[in-house]
């Protein structure tokens, strides 16, 4: 065993605590992300910032952390699908590519409600809008419209406590607004994900692709 190899499991075999004060002596050596050298700032304070914001910045942080697991942890996969990631502001958050087929997806966050998971009539609930709302030519851009995106995957963390839990869809199943039948309703309910398949919902991305793609090329 190297010297550096003998350290490594010495400090393996150390308590939690004295694990805490050995990285509190080398921190100020240690880059943890590139968004450190970015933001002039330690990643303890960016952390800290997230904690003490609002509850509407803390959601958006954890929609760009599904994102983030479903491109970087879930897509790779499926190794016969490729990844081509969007680029811009679109109205999808990840796309996948098989032989003619292209699937545009829309990551969202089961909706919570003072830190639990929100119910209504018995189902979980998926809040299907962008963030930020306005208005172009009279009409409001909040909503999204079908055919904007093709499949919605949703991260089911909020009642799972795992980040890499997801329901899928296609976008054309979701449940339409009352009030315009173009425009996809706002809240839609969302099945447990311990239910395999059930309704237009699915815990299975292969699944769900498959079935997309099918319509689409009947």
């Amino acid at each position: 065993m190297s010297d550096f190899e003998e350290l490594l499991a010495r400090v393996r075999a150390c308590p939690p605590d004295q694990k805490q004060r050995i990285f509190a002596e080398i921190r100020d050596d240690i880059l943890i992300h590139e968004l450190e050298r970015g933001f002039g700032v330690r990643a303890e304070v960016i952390l800290e910032a997230i904690s003490r914001a609002t509850d509407l910045t803390q959601r958006g942080v954890r929609g760009v952390i599904a994102e983030t697991v479903f491109v970087l942890d879930i897509i790779p996969t499926l190794a016969d699908w490729r990844d081509d990631p969007p680029v811009g502001d679109l109205s999808y958050d990840a796309c996948m590519c098989k032989d003619n087929h292209r699937v545009r997806i829309q990551v969202k966050m089961q909706r919570r409600i003072r830190g639990e998971p929100m119910m209504q009539r018995g189902s979980y609930v998926v809040e299907v809008q962008r963030t930020r709302g306005g208005e172009r030519e009279g009409v409001k851009t909040r909503p999204y419209r079908y055919g904007e995106f093709d499949l919605i995957a949703v991260c089911m963390q909020a009642s799972t406590h795992d980040w890499h839990a997801f329901m899928h869809a296609s976008a054309s199943d979701l449940v339409p607004d009352a009030g315009d039948p173009t425009i996809i309703k706002t809240l839609q309910p969302v099945p447990s994900h311990t239910a395999k398949h059930e309704g237009i919902w699915t815990n299975d991305l292969r699944a769900a692709l498959e079935r997309f793609t099918g319509r689409a090329n009947p």
